[in-house]
């Protein structure tokens, strides 16, 4: 079943002319929250708007101005971690709003007043068709070893996800959302597709809308990673505690491999490329692995060694992604982070970089016969 594509319950373009400047109020009654601190958080990383009241007689109240609207603010009571369940979206304009919530039912909260809430709320609605069964589902892979036959269940609720998405943000120009869908839709996208869908946007969407700003972000690294461009260098910390420069195996043909002790694509990938490196190390290959294992480099030396990737060829890198979780999304350190200089959203993802260090070509999951085709060609240059 196709998804139904959303009826705006207020047209987009009226959506854009509410006022962006001017006060806000956000108050009501959480249950089961005396005492608890409350957070209003909008903004890059709450870098904006980064509030906190204690709940009072189960009453909060939380006022200040804005100058312009913030369509995924979030309002959290009790600890700033990740799982923490008591954290509610909000769409945050000049208006007053009411929350109605109990931190023992999270799911049971009513936000009300302002034209983007009632927006967001038609969004919601309308998503519930797909998100249910496949939060439904999640929640059972998480319980059982069975989860091949659970996983296929969730493809045609991805599907329909990723319909909804596109339908958005391509019919939806001009609303503050429409960057929240081609922020969950860009990762699957090539350069000028993201470029084309960026630019049809209203520029007070690209100026406000949610998630526009990483969205620029990423436009600027895959501009930076495209076929011909200079792979971009970095140095790391190699398996064996020596330091390692991509830029060093210049006058070499290189597959750079994102890949994942936890992947099971990457792992089914391996023997495909000991085979490529066995076949065309000695006229010139090399391969880099980049692993997604910072939290456990135990199983990252445990699988290397498992699948063989051992050799002169090899070269070995963590990621380079810090994550204190102690301190939920504020832990994140993206500071060293390989995998955002070549805009990764899934494992496993190749890359093929020719003798001068350019990038030839990126290779998705499924999509290794590429090299084959290429590699003959390339060393011999």
């Amino acid at each position: 079943m196709k998804p139904r594509i959303l009826t705006m319950l207020i047209a987009s373009a009226v959506a854009l002319t509410i006022g962006a400047q001017g006060n806000y109020t956000v108050s009501g009654k959480i249950e089961n929250a005396e005492g608890k601190k409350a957070y209003l958080i909008a903004g890059n990383r709450g870098t904006t708007i980064n509030d906190s009241i204690t709940v009072t007689n189960g009453q909060f109240t939380f006022k200040g101005t804005l100058d312009r609207p913030f369509v995924a603010a979030r309002l959290i009571v009790g600890p700033l971690t990740y799982d923490n369940k008591c954290m509610w979206e909000m769409a945050l304009e000049p208006t007053a709003l009411n929350v109605v919530a109990d931190c023992n039912n999270p799911e049971a909260c009513s936000i009300s007043g302002g034209k983007l809430q009632e927006e967001l709320d038609a969004i919601n609605s309308e998503m519930e068709v797909f998100l249910k069964p496949l939060r439904k589902l999640n929640e059972e892979v998480r319980q059982t070893a069975n989860r091949d036959s659970l996983i296929n269940l969730m493809d045609p609720y991805q599907k329909q996800y990723a319909e909804y998405c596109s339908n958005f943000y391509r019919k939806h120009t001009d609303s503050y959302f429409a960057t929240r869908f081609l922020y969950m839709d860009m990762s699957r996208m090539p350069y000028d597709d993201l470029k084309a869908a960026w630019g049809a946007l209203d520029p007070q969407v690209q100026k406000y809308g949610d998630s526009a700003d990483d969205i620029r972000k990423e436009l600027e690294v895959l501009a930076k990673v495209r076929p011909g461009s200079p792979a971009p260098d970095f140095t790391a910390t190699d398996i064996n505690g020596k330091p390692f420069t991509l830029s060093s195996l210049r006058g070499k043909v290189v597959i750079l491999d994102f890949w994942a002790s936890w992947c099971g694509p990457c792992r089914k990938s391996n023997p495909h490329m000991r085979e490529l490196y066995d076949k065309y190390h000695s006229r010139g290959l090399d391969l880099v692995y980049v692993s997604d294992d910072d939290s456990k480099p135990e199983a990252w030396h445990k699988a290397v060694e498992q699948d063989k990737l051992v050799g002169e060829g090899y070269h070995h890198v963590l990621r380079g992604f810090k994550w204190d979780r102690s301190k939920g999304m504020e832990g994140m350190d993206h500071t060293n982070d390989i995998s955002d200089k070549y805009a990764i959203h899934y494992l496993p993802t190749k890359y093929l970089i020719d003798k001068k260090g350019n990038i030839v070509c990126k290779i998705d999951e499924n999509e290794d016969a590429v090299l084959d085709s290429r590699l003959e060609t390339l060393l011999n240059e």
